[in-house]
């Protein structure tokens, strides 16, 4: 036992003294994992935050002869004013399932929290221009078209990120009323977005198409509605519809509440984190600490082609130290040094994600039995293949070929290159099964038996095979 504990401190003194080697060790996947999780993940911040974002109104919407004007709804639904609301009060034609379902709805609108509206007309255009926020518009302007110039100025310079602008003839033209406009024309709204907040501007762009879809399918069901009751009873079955029963038959038809535009903000919450950045850092950074432990693990056993051709193993086997000891010693080398490897990447991250939230953020989760376990059941299966990789290969220069080529393999099979494979191939990775295990333990699922199995039996599948190739085709 103590030759095998001499050989296996060789091989870790000579691993940490590579600088060459630390960087591929360590260095590498900490770095490929850190970048890609501040890439795509932020700074750390819990949730993304889409709130309050500034838009313009230009409501240039005249409405028709009854009163109808569909570009207060927009007004309505994102400009905050106490009282203001699309649903009348009971006993005024009230959306009665609405009314059940969504009480108290108006006093708490979420696109009042998601977004800063304002009513831009001309004196909010004069006021921008007199503060020398703005310029002036440098085109032919008109009455009816300076507030749209000018909003549009106020989203290219960044005051608003996006500007609504409804077109005067919007009611008119979309409006069904029955005979005196029984047809709905084609119309729209114009959204005017900042290029440089294409989040913030596409949801913007999704809210307004959505309160314009809903107008319209108000429109189109009376359509529908009224070109039945004609066909059927006539046109005289129409004139039996009071103000109050059009109103009361058609508000759920336009009111968005039919169909609430809700927000619900989510966080994957596990046994720690529960920020995109962490969440990248878990991902990336296990696949990574997999993909390059396979690297460490066949510098480690390959080494013994290099030691062959120095004499270095031929001194070891004429000594009285069995071939089994030297094997074993190697091994054991390669699985502390792994094993450590694993740890300190596992403990860097786990900084790099409390710098960023700046308090303690255990981003694996804690349970640390767990997590223990598979820090060593991970060690245990790439030692195995980095094994059966050396008793496949005769020298070492065939090793540092075939080597880098089956990692590369296991990392595109697992996950290691940011796109992920189907289950049905990815299982055939030492990776994919480390990466979901670590993944699992970060949203607090302890649940990973089947991944400790797979990589412990597969460590020593390999472990076994390897060490009968080698000793069939190693000769001295």
């Amino acid at each position: 036992m103590r030759k095998i504990l001499i050989i296996a401190w060789k091989e870790i003194y000579l691993t940490f003294t590579n600088r060459n080697l630390l960087i591929i060790m360590i260095l590498s996947p900490l770095a490929v994992a850190t970048i890609v999780g501040l890439a795509f993940g932020g700074s750390g911040a819990n949730d993304i935050p889409i709130r309050d974002i500034p838009v313009a109104i230009v409501n240039q919407d005249q409405g028709n002869d009854f009163g109808l004007n569909y570009g207060d709804i927009f007004v309505s639904l994102l400009v905050p004013a106490e009282g203001q609301g699309l649903v009348p009060t009971q006993g005024e034609g009230t959306c009665d399932l609405l009314e059940s379902r969504s009480s108290g709805r108006r006093d708490s609108n979420v696109l009042h929290d998601l977004t800063d509206s304002v009513v831009f007309d001309a004196a909010v255009a004069n006021a921008l221009i007199e503060s020398g926020e703005l310029d002036p518009p440098v085109h032919d302007t008109t009455e009816e078209n300076y507030v749209e110039l000018v909003a549009k100025l106020a989203v290219k310079n960044g005051t608003y990120v996006a500007a609504i602008i409804i077109p005067p003839n919007f009611t008119q033209r979309i409006a069904y009323i029955p005979v005196i406009h029984p047809s709905i024309e084609q119309s729209g709204i114009t959204v005017y977005a900042n290029s440089g907040s294409p989040i913030s501007s596409g949801v913007i762009r999704s809210i307004a198409g959505g309160i314009t879809q809903r107008i319209a399918a108000g429109n189109i069901a009376m359509a529908a509605t009224f070109g039945e009751l004609q066909e059927r009873y006539g046109a005289a079955a129409l004139s039996t519809f009071s103000q109050d029963d059009f109103s009361s038959a058609f508000a759920c038809a336009f009111d968005p509440g039919t169909d609430l535009v809700q927000l619900q903000s989510e966080s994957v919450r596990g046994g720690a984190s529960d920020d995109t950045t962490s969440i990248i850092l878990v991902a990336v950074g296990s696949a990574q600490a997999m993909f390059f432990a396979m690297f460490t693990a066949q510098f480690g056993v390959l080494s013994m082609h290099q030691e062959r051709r120095e004499w270095t193993l031929q001194r070891l086997v004429i000594s009285p130290t069995p071939r089994s000891h030297i094997l074993a010693g190697k091994l054991l080398g390669v699985f502390v040094t792994v094993i450590f490897q694993l740890l300190v990447l596992i403990v860097a991250l786990t900084l790099i994600a409390s710098l960023l939230q700046r308090e303690l953020t255990l981003i694996w989760g804690d349970d640390f039995l767990s997590l223990g376990l598979l820090v060593f059941a991970a060690a245990l299966g790439v030692a195995g293949f980095g094994m059966l990789l050396a008793g496949i290969v005769r020298t070492a220069e065939q090793g540092q070929v075939v080597g880098p080529v089956a990692n590369m393999v296991q990392g595109v099979l697992g996950g290691a290159f940011g796109f992920l494979l189907p289950t049905s191939v990815a299982v055939f990775s030492l990776v994919y099964w480390g990466r979901q295990a670590f993944l699992s333990l970060s949203r607090g699922d302890s649940d990973i038996g089947l991944n400790l199995l797979v990589l412990v039996v597969l460590g020593l599948i390999m472990y076994v095979l390897g060490v009968i190739l080698f000793n069939r085709r190693f000769d001295f």
